[in-house]
């Protein structure tokens, strides 16, 4: 395969924040690089060493880098083109197994800062968070998916009297409200799941993960009182696949959004059983989803819950979420999801009139749209320039 190489000098810096991606993945051959990334109120520091690799997400979704990177000593980098990457990966699966695996444990611990600090009372790495979810979805008066979150402690909790008081409600529910209907229904290696029904709970363990062929999924954590949403997923998008590769229990729960079809693959078949152009989206989508997952950090920075709003609609539209429409822009999400993600749920309306009352910005059932993107920007500059100069 046609690779090319680069050397860099003790202290080059190989690139900044907000630099242009270019169209490579990189591999360290020789030498040291440093890797700075902020995250919230802290810049992580990563030191690569020789085989760590680099620069996935640019490379596969053409969005600016979000690190600083300078050699730490003189360094030797192999750059391989973003379109002889995966047929090389396809034919080394250890390789492409360990790469998926390093990337979803970046994902997994980006996803657990963001959960800590828009709702710890959700992150716990308990059984009986499924207790939590069931009580959440008992107050909905969802009560299939509160028997399904029942269920799973009845099944997977260790604490013999919590576990009597589960089945006592699922008994409970089920005289009051009739069984739940079985679901997804399964057409061989496909899944169909109606809006609304659960995938998978945060802490139950899996030995699938899914490639969304119709339809949206929405990966959030769940508390007593709230859904917070890290992302909604489209077609051609894959999630899941951090619990299989890395043997761990699901971090995030996943809810169909909408009636959705699904690819259901196992860790065992997937790269025999799918071709290049879909190998190619299991990066692009993990790529994707660590972008995304970086951008909430630096929103969730934000001092001032106005920007905050205002910087989460400007990253949706460079996640190309949403529909342009000449000077317009609508999105499918509403108002209750966007406070969600930037954490502005429990502020008072006050804290957020600036926004609200902003008449380029329609607050619509279901959806939220900006009239004029031009005069979207510019306010977004301005309160960006004014969190700047604090």
């Amino acid at each position: 395969m046609p690779v090319q190489e680069r050397r860099y000098k003790k202290g080059a810096i190989i690139w900044m924040e907000n630099s242009k991606a270019m169209p490579f993945f990189f591999i360290l051959k020789s030498g040291q690089l440093k890797q700075y990334l902020r995250l919230m109120d802290t810049e992580e520091v990563t030191l690569l060493a020789p085989g760590d690799t680099f620069g996935l997400i640019g490379c596969l979704t053409g969005h600016n880098y979000l690190d600083r990177l300078i050699a730490v000593e003189d360094s030797v980098v192999v750059m391989i083109r973003n379109e002889e990457l995966i047929p090389f990966l396809s034919k080394k699966p250890d390789i492409f197994i360990k790469i998926v695996s390093d990337y979803s444990n970046r994902l997994r611990r980006i996803n657990q800062k963001l959960f800590q600090l828009c709702s710890p009372s959700v992150y716990k790495d308990l059984p009986d968070q499924f207790l939590t979810i069931a009580a959440y979805y008992e107050s909905q008066k969802n009560w299939k998916n509160a028997l399904y979150a029942l269920e799973c402690y009845a099944t997977l909790g260790d604490n013999p009297e919590l576990k009597s008081k589960a089945q006592a409600e699922i008994d409970r529910i089920q005289a009051e409200q009739g069984k739940a209907p079985p679901y997804p229904e399964r057409i061989g290696h496909h899944a169909v799941y109606q809006a609304g029904e659960i995938i998978f709970l945060e802490q139950e363990k899996g030995n699938e993960f899914y490639f969304i062929e119709q339809g949206k999924v929405k990966i959030c954590h769940i508390d007593k009182e709230n859904e917070f949403v890290i992302a909604v997923l489209k077609p051609g998008e894959f999630f899941g696949e951090m619990a299989i590769l890395n043997q761990e229990e699901r971090n995030a729960s996943a809810i169909a959004f909408e009636q959705t079809r699904l690819l259901v693959l196992t860790k065992d078949t997937f790269i025999n059983e799918l071709g290049i152009e879909i190998l190619k989206k299991v990066f692009t989508s993990l790529s994707r989803r660590m972008w995304y997952s970086f951008r909430r950090s630096i929103n969730l920075s934000y001092r001032n819950p106005v920007l905050r709003l205002y910087d989460c609609l400007d990253f949706i539209i460079e996640s190309r979420g949403g529909q342009k429409k000449d000077a317009a822009y609508l999105f499918d999400i509403t108002f209750h999801d966007l406070r969600t993600m930037t954490n502005t749920l429990n502020l008072e309306d006050s804290r957020i009139k600036e926004f609200v009352g902003d008449d380029n910005i329609r607050i619509n059932y279901g959806t939220i749209s900006i009239t004029n993107l031009s005069k979207f920007y510019d306010m977004l500059k301005l309160y960006r320039g004014r969190e700047h100069s604090l």
